[in-house]
């Protein structure tokens, strides 16, 4: 009996395979340099959003500076390029080299999108100041009462970059390593009219900060039209890899990831989601080379892919 379920298992993630080889997928690339001397960003990420400011993919940037996300939809996007996770000297810069969201060049996808290249400006790098004193300011930023996710925070003086914070869920931002002194702090959302505050920061640093940044409203569709789960990047993979994926309505996601047995090794999403498009990161760090199927299932559509694990 253990044998038959098996069968039928691998013949199910077979059929799949196949089905997801036929829809047509295409892809930005790129590389990410700093604006100032063509010098290439070594590690950070791009995002990828689309023009309600919904986050559509995004990668990590490779240490030559390249950068790919697949697959994309068709249309008009806007992509920024962070550094790193890590306060350092370059700052979220979208392309090809603004910073302010109202400034970006949009991007026409209608097919593969080669070089697409963003330059990213630099900041001030606290850590190179010795013997200076640093402090943190906090706070959050909110529109029209609810908490804004992804809204890039920047601390600026004279025309400078000192640090910058991006919002989480809960619309919080935390900028580090700020000298003492004014600034001022401005808030960048995609879609949206930003803010700005000045401030002074003490040595105690300085907590609940609150910026309201405004929804232009200019489209009315944030949905996907259509379901789909994108195959993997990168793909062979160790030991990150993400996966992105659409739904067209709000129901229960499950993501699964199976090895050749037809075992479940991973649960990475078992929850209810609004329609929208996501990303998560499969992390195969305990699991052997070799290779595996990812399979989601929500609101009456399955699918399910390949992927390499090369360690």
């Amino acid at each position: 009996m253990k044998s038959i379920v098996k069968l039928f298992v691998a013949v199910f993630f077979i059929l799949g395979v196949i089905k997801a080889s036929e829809a047509e997928e295409y892809y930005i690339s790129g590389k990410v340099r700093y604006a100032d001397n063509n010098e290439v960003v070594t590690m950070g990420i791009v995002k990828a959003y689309d023009l309600n400011g919904v986050l559509i993919a995004q990668c990590n940037i490779q240490q030559n500076g390249d950068w790919i996300i697949i697959p994309m939809r068709v249309g008009q996007l806007d992509v920024i390029g962070i550094p790193d996770d890590e306060w350092e000297d370059g700052v979220p810069t979208g392309y090809p080299n603004k910073i302010n969201p109202a400034e970006f060049t949009h991007i026409d996808v209608q097919g593969n999108t080669p070089n697409v290249d963003i330059y990213v400006q630099r900041g001030v790098n606290g850590a190179g100041r010795p013997g200076a004193s640093f402090v943190k300011a906090s706070g959050l930023v909110l529109n029209n009462n609810a908490p804004v996710k992804d809204a890039i925070v920047y601390a600026t003086r004279g025309g400078s970059y000192y640090g910058y914070g991006i919002t989480n869920s809960n619309g919080e931002f935390s900028i580090n390593n700020l000298p003492e002194g004014d600034f001022i702090l401005i808030a960048h959302k995609i879609a949206h009219e930003s803010d700005s505050k000045g401030v002074f920061i003490g040595e105690a640093g300085m907590d609940n900060i609150l910026l309201n940044v405004t929804s232009k409203n200019t489209l009315t569709n944030n949905n996907p039209v259509e379901f789909r789960l994108s195959q993997n990047y990168p793909n062979p993979f160790n030991p990150n890899t993400v996966i992105n994926y659409s739904v067209p309505k709000d129901g229960m996601v499950t993501l699964k990831v199976y090895n050749t047995s037809g075992q479940q090794v991973a649960l990475l999403i078992n929850a209810p989601q609004i329609a929208g498009s996501y990303s998560v990161v499969f992390n195969a760090s305990g699991l052997s080379s070799g290779v595996y199927f990812y399979s989601i299932e929500t609101s009456g559509y399955t699918d399910t892919k390949k992927m390499i694990l090369v360690k």
